[in-house]
């Protein structure tokens, strides 16, 4: 039992370090080096209980693995680029990251867990008003809060993943005291990061909370006539927003505050004002056009500067998006299909699948959440990402004290 406790407590420390960025991004954290850390003893105690540790639930994500090995290995024999055996190694600490988690899960744990969550917002909400955080600088003067992190949209993914995380905690425990602080607390964080990708998250969670909860009342309610009322001023309020926001034909954000809703405007204007080949490239997902045969068979993850757009920049409209580097898809979905092809792919959406069917309806509403935001922003490499895609299926039945983990140990 020793190892175990000592399991957690390392998690738990990899949970308050991961925020904290000494190195450049994608470099092994301090945080990373205690989950590390948590893995080798939980193993040892496994080891020496002499249980075997895989889960029947994972093995759809183990074959998916091994593509990604298979893959990447083949692409680095052929180009002797040391980026695709990284990015294998970025897929075998996740993988590390899942069985951990998945291990140790408990009420303990997640009650545990939750306390980290909570210092880790007021850890950054402090960090913001001392003065003592990073700042992301525009070429034109705006700026972009992200606290100890080397991005901005880093720092509102960590935010929300801390958020999600309580979210799912406390749907558990009912322990609904001052939990709305922090997800207050946590939606001003995002705020001041001006993170449009993260934004779409928060407003997918809203939405669908608030409509659920419309739902489940209006469906009880005896009086229809005045609810279908307050629905439609609703739907009248949310268009009149709409219409205000909506940026004019010469929207200009340099001369605007830079604020979250201004970055909301801007990506309205480019969108409204721009065409698909703009989307696209934006994202870096031109080569999904240009190359779509490894849709079929996968090319690799690394070495990105294969895939130069070449007279696809032709096709840009002048003056509204500007990307000049060559980089990874900025999608979780389509950058793992165009990197490993469509088996792999579906494999992946069977794990994910397999373990999001346990979620109850406020649960996949978390999850939905979180899906939405990622088709804006790579998350793949966050294991807070798949902590939550996993945390239904840790548990056959809501509610129990004990982990019935699926599968069990074979």
């Amino acid at each position: 039992m020793k190892l175990y406790y000592i399991s957690v407590i390392f998690f738990y420390l990899f949970t308050f370090l991961k925020q904290f960025y000494i190195l450049p991004s994608g470099s092994i954290g301090i945080g990373d080096m205690f989950l590390a850390a948590s893995g080798l003893f939980l193993l040892i105690r496994i080891i020496c209980d002499r249980k075997k540790f895989l889960y029947k639930i994972d093995i759809p994500w183990y074959v998916f693995l091994i593509a990604v090995c298979i893959i990447n290995g083949y692409y680095y024999c052929y180009n002797s680029n040391g980026q695709f055996l990284l990015f294998t190694l970025y897929w075998l600490y996740i993988t590390m990251a899942i069985w951990v988690f998945r291990t140790l899960v408990s009420e303990k744990f997640l009650s545990g867990l939750g306390v980290v969550c909570q210092i880790n917002l007021l850890v950054q909400t402090s960090i913001y008003f001392l003065g003592k955080g990073r700042y992301f600088h525009e070429n034109w003067g705006g700026s972009r809060f992200m606290g100890t992190f080397n991005d901005p949209n880093q720092f509102a993914f960590f935010i929300f993943t801390m958020l999600l995380i309580l979210a799912l905690i406390y749907l558990r425990s009912q322990q609904k005291k001052y939990i709305w602080l922090f997800w207050a607390d946590a939606i001003f964080l995002i705020g001041v990061s001006k993170s449009t990708g993260v934004f779409t998250g928060v407003l997918t969670l809203i939405v669908l909370s608030v409509g659920c909860l419309i739902w489940k009342n209006y469906k009880k309610s005896k009086h229809k006539t005045a609810w279908n009322i307050s629905l439609l001023l609703g739907a009248a309020c949310i268009a009149m927003a709409l219409y205000y926001i909506w940026p004019k034909a010469n929207f200009d954000i340099s001369s605007t505050d830079y604020t979250l809703l201004s970055r909301i405007q801007q990506k309205i204007w480019k969108f409204s004002h721009g065409n698909l080949a703009d989307l696209l490239y934006d994202r870096s997902a031109e080569r999904l056009i240009l190359h779509p045969k490894y849709l079929l068979y996968g090319a690799g993850e690394g070495m990105f500067e294969r895939f130069l757009p070449g007279d696809y920049v032709n096709q840009i409209t002048p003056g509204v998006f500007d990307v000049i580097r060559v980089n990874e898809i900025h999608s979780s979905l389509f950058s793992v299909w165009f990197s490993y092809g469509i088996i792999p792919l579906l494999m992946l959406l069977y794990w994910g699948g397999k373990n999001i069917r346990f979620c109850d309806k406020w649960q996949l509403i978390i999850v939905m959440a979180l899906i939405v935001e990622s088709f804006s922003l790579m998350n793949c490499r966050q294991p807070f990402f798949w902590f939550i895609i996993i945390f239904a299926s840790c548990y056959k039945k809501m509610g129990q004290e004990i982990q019935n983990k699926i599968g069990a140990f074979y």
